[in-house]
């Protein structure tokens, strides 16, 4: 059987070695393939074509994954002055397919929903975030006069939907509803875990003279909680508080945030990282040099990379942007966008014991098993199968 999975995602082809490349992160790899083509036998990605970007970029070509990319589809003019088009491409990408993967909320997998409805083909929906809150923060008036559209739309698709596949277990459900048939899966890809003697052995014995925090986001947006964390940090070494370091990783140009950093006279309490890879090859071995993972994020659905650091036994303070209640406990959540409860947050975890914040760091790792992908993959394979 052939699957299309379909998707906003930026993806470059290499005209030299004819491969396909991630443009966005290292998200979608052979890892994510993998979880489909267990089930499926050939998969097709759907997403949209870039000619460069300025990112390192990882290889998504993979045994059995084809690549049929739309190109110009990015601006609001392409989508509206060029819908026809994109929908004849869309269409020609899934005719032939047997069923289709839907990732929402996005552009494509939206076209690529009524189409299936069209073609009468077998289809599931993911709902990995929530439209109305990206669009409401993301810095520019454009995007709070779309945001209630978008969750409109959104809202109409999966109303409609046989199958769903949210990301949250109830945060993205009581926005966008399903009467029919859905399931609860994070899109987490968590191999594997810390083991709790390495926790320990990380707080008690950690003699570093810095509080060394991580921030994981993108630098295109400005709705990732770069402004909230360093406004934080500001008043925290306005207070006397001078050892800590915010290590900020990322895909885009981070100018803005260096630029931030500076007005605040932050410059030396701050390290850009740029962008890492996704897994044991960058993101983990970097989430274990850390104290303390911090995502004060204005929008999410179920923030991957805050169970990422949660298995690997850190203290984690978020906003309450998504579905982050399912993973944290309150205490160290803060609304989001309310730095001054972030940085109360930050001085507090800083004067607990080492044995203190250990036991944090474990009670996140115990937490963080719940989402291992063996687990998440048996309750994916079990939903999908019975729609064939």
């Amino acid at each position: 059987m052939k699957a299309a999975f379909i998707h906003d995602h930026n993806f470059v082809l290499n005209q030299l070695n004819g491969l396909y490349y991630d443009g966005s992160g290292g998200v979608f790899t052979k890892d994510l393939w993998e979880r489909y083509l267990v089930i499926f036998d050939e998969l097709k990605i759907i997403g949209r074509g870039i000619d460069q970007l300025p990112n390192k970029l990882i290889l998504s070509s993979y045994e059995n994954v084809s690549f049929s990319l739309v190109y110009n589809a990015h601006s609001f003019k392409n989508r509206v002055f060029d819908r026809k088009r994109i929908v004849n491409e869309i269409r020609e990408s899934i005719v032939d397919v047997d069923f289709v993967i839907i990732r929402l909320p996005s552009f494509l997998g939206s076209i690529a929903f009524e189409l299936c409805l069209e073609l009468n083909k077998k289809y599931i929906v993911e709902v990995v975030g929530d439209p109305y809150e990206a669009y409401k923060f993301h810095g520019t008036l454009l995007g709070k006069v779309v945001a209630p559209f978008e969750m409109l739309k959104l809202k109409s698709i999966i109303n409609k939907a046989n199958n769903v596949i949210y990301v949250t277990q109830s945060k993205l459900q009581e926005r966008y509803p399903n009467n029919n048939n859905s399931i609860g899966i994070s899109n987490v890809q968590l191999k594997n875990i810390l083991s709790k003697d390495k926790v320990n052995t990380y707080y008690l014995e950690n003699n570093s003279p810095f509080f060394k925090i991580g921030l994981i986001g993108t630098f295109h947006v400005k709705y990732k909680g770069h402004f909230e964390l360093l406004k934080a940090l500001k008043d925290l070494r306005d207070q006397g508080v001078n050892n800590i370091k915010v290590y900020f990783v990322g895909t885009g140009d981070p100018n803005w945030v260096i630029s931030l950093a500076k007005e605040m006279g932050l410059l030396d309490n701050i390290v850009i990282l740029g962008t890492l890879k996704a897994g044991e090859n960058g993101i983990i071995p970097f989430l274990d040099s850390i104290d303390c993972y911090v995502h004060p994020s204005l929008t999410e659905g179920l923030p991957r990379v805050v169970i990422e650091a949660m298995s690997r036994g850190k203290i984690c303070l978020t906003s309450d942007a998504g579905g982050v209640r399912e993973l944290i406990k309150d205490s160290y959540i803060h609304k989001a966008g309310d730095w001054n409860m972030l940085k109360k947050q930050l001085d507090l975890v800083m004067k607990l014991s080492k044995e203190e914040q250990s036991i944090i760091g474990l009670e996140n790792l115990e937490k963080s098993r719940d989402y291992l992908e063996d687990i998440l993959q048996n309750k994916r394979i079990n939903f999908i199968k019975k729609l064939l």
